[in-house]
This record gives structure tokens, C-alpha cells and sequence, in this order.
């Protein structure tokens, strides 16, 4: 099985009351993880440069399009919610630079780097299609501060994917329209192609589907340092689990815990490499 992954990957400035420190990211490099963990083949689709010549998406990356520049953003957790400045934005993915043969493909970028065109395209040559819908309803204020922004091409790309993520400020946007979640999601997964699952970082996800909406109850007992890339590591790793066992409620419980699993893993190594920062200095 081959998986053609869509998005454009970041260098983050990583902002939180203990620590700043500079990581590689984007929803594209996270939602690569379980795949290179279970051994299948990748294809990342994005627009290159030579400061991701070190990123460790590097070598998974069809290196077809070039630019002068590339993804940076600040992510700032110094609140109870996150705030994300633009420093630098890479253009959008052309159409050519997209996979020949069928694939499974994931579509998760960063902000507007792929837009319904592309993703028509992509539609015809897989056979299954997961989405994050964040690059789909982001956009920059005057200041390059990310916000949400209600628009077309969020819902006709739920007429396209098989598989829909969104967290919760990103469903609120897509369905704004409504005035209410559970009423929106309803509506608007009634011409959807497939699930549109909402996570939220506690204890209950929503999963909409041909007008259902269903509460499913997670353990949340783990509070993770730092949750960037949680929703991107979820879509590829329910993806995984459904196209396994078919079964919805089971696939969403067993993501929940890889992701969780994934989350801890990365806060021990956070922690020892800021314990021997510290240290050294």
C-alpha cells in the first residue's frame, strides 16, 4: 500500500511559559508518523526548499517544486489557547506536482496551500481520501495571526473526502452558519462524501456522518505538555484502524490511545533534552 500524503511542512518557533525552542512540523510531517511507523510506502506532496533539507520529512518529500520560501510559523502556548503567527508562508502546491499512480492519500495542509482544483484531481487517482480541514478554513489577519474563516471550499471538500478531521474551533468554523455544533455538523454531513470526526483534547470526540452525530467518550487522563500535531498523528492513525477492522467506534478508541501513547513519548524526550539544555548551560 502506497500513501501520497498533501501539505506544505513548517519550521515552528515553539512558544510556552517553560521553554522557546525551534522544531520542524506542519500536519503533513505529523500525519506521516504512523505511516513510516507501520512500514508503508510515503509520498509527501509539498513545495520545497533547501532550510527542509534537515526537516525529517526530507526524505519522504518529491522534490518536483521549488521556492525561495518556505513555511515559519510561531506557535504561541503562553494562554489557555494556542496563538499562531505567520512569519513566512511557501506558495501554494501546483496541480502538476501531484502522484501518478492510484493511491491512498492524505490532504492535510497548513494553510490554503491546496486548493479544490488539486484536490479534484487527487479525488480521481485514490482510492481513499483523509483530510484535515484546517488548511481549508485558515487565514492571516493584518498581523499574521492565523484565524478561521468560513468558505466554500471547506464544505466542497467534504464532498470529496472519504475521512474528515477537524478540532473543535475548526468544526465551530465550519459550520458557523447554524449557530450550533451538533446541528451544523448534522447538516452539513448530509451532502458530505464520508466522516467528519471533531476532537476536542478531552474526554469526548464527535463523529458526523450522512446527518448523524455521535458522542464518542475518550479516557483523557493524560494532559500532554505540548498537543501541536496531536489531530494531524489521530487522522492518519484512525485512517489506519478503519481500513483494518471497518469498525468506527473501535478505530476512534484505539487512535485515541496511539495518539496519547505518541504525546507521552514526545514529552519524556522534551523533557530530558530541556533537563540537559539546562544542565549544560
Amino acid at each position: 500500500m502506497k500513501f501520497c500524503l498533501y501539505g506544505n511542512p513548517t519550521i515552528d518557533i515553539i512558544v510556552t511559559k517553560e521553554f522557546t525552542r525551534i522544531a520542524y512540523g506542519g500536519g503533513v510531517y505529523y500525519s506521516t508518523l504512523p505511516l513510516i511507523k507501520y512500514g508503508f510506502t510515503v509520498e509527501v506532496y509539498s513545495v520545497f526548499n533547501v532550510r527542509l533539507l534537515e526537516h525529517p520529512i526530507a526524505p519522504y518529500i518529491v522534490k518536483s517544486q521549488y521556492s525561495t520560501r518556505v513555511n515559519i510559523f510561531n506557535l504561541e502556548y503562553t494562554s489557555s489557547s494556542r496563538v499562531v503567527r505567520v512569519l513566512e508562508k511557501a506558495p501554494a502546491i501546483y496541480s502538476w506536482n501531484s502522484h501518478k499512480d492510484y493511491c491512498y492519500s492524505v490532504i492535510n495542509p497548513v494553510i490554503g496551500e491546496v486548493d479544490i482544483s488539486l484536490l479534484k484531481l487527487v479525488r480521481v487517482k485514490s482510492q481513499i481520501i483523509a483530510l484535515d480541514i484546517q488548511g481549508f478554513v485558515r487565514t492571516t489577519n493584518n498581523s499574521g495571526v492565523v484565524v478561521l474563516k468560513p468558505s466554500s471550499e471547506a464544505l466542497e471538500a467534504l464532498k470529496l473526502a472519504d475521512v474528515v478531521h477537524a478540532d473543535l474551533e475548526e468544526a465551530l468554523c465550519l459550520v458557523k452558519e447554524y449557530g450550533d455544533l451538533r446541528r451544523g455538523l448534522g447538516k452539513v454531513t448530509e451532502k458530505a462524501r464520508g466522516i467528519v470526526i471533531t476532537t476536542s483534547g478531552s474526554s469526548k470526540i464527535l463523529v458526523a456522518y450522512q446527518g448523524i452525530v455521535r458522542d464518542v467518550e475518550v479516557s483523557s487522563d493524560y494532559i500532554a505538555i505540548e498537543k501541536t500535531g496531536a489531530g494531524d498523528y489521530f487522522l492518519t492513525t484512525f485512517l489506519l484502524k478503519y481500513m483494518n477492522s471497518g469498525d468506527l467506534l473501535e478505530s476512534i478508541h484505539r487512535a485515541h490511545e496511539e495518539v496519547t501513547k505518541w504525546l507521552m513519548s514526545r514529552d519524556r524526550e522534551l523533557h530530558r533534552t530541556l533537563t540537559t539544555q539546562q544542565e549544560s548551560s
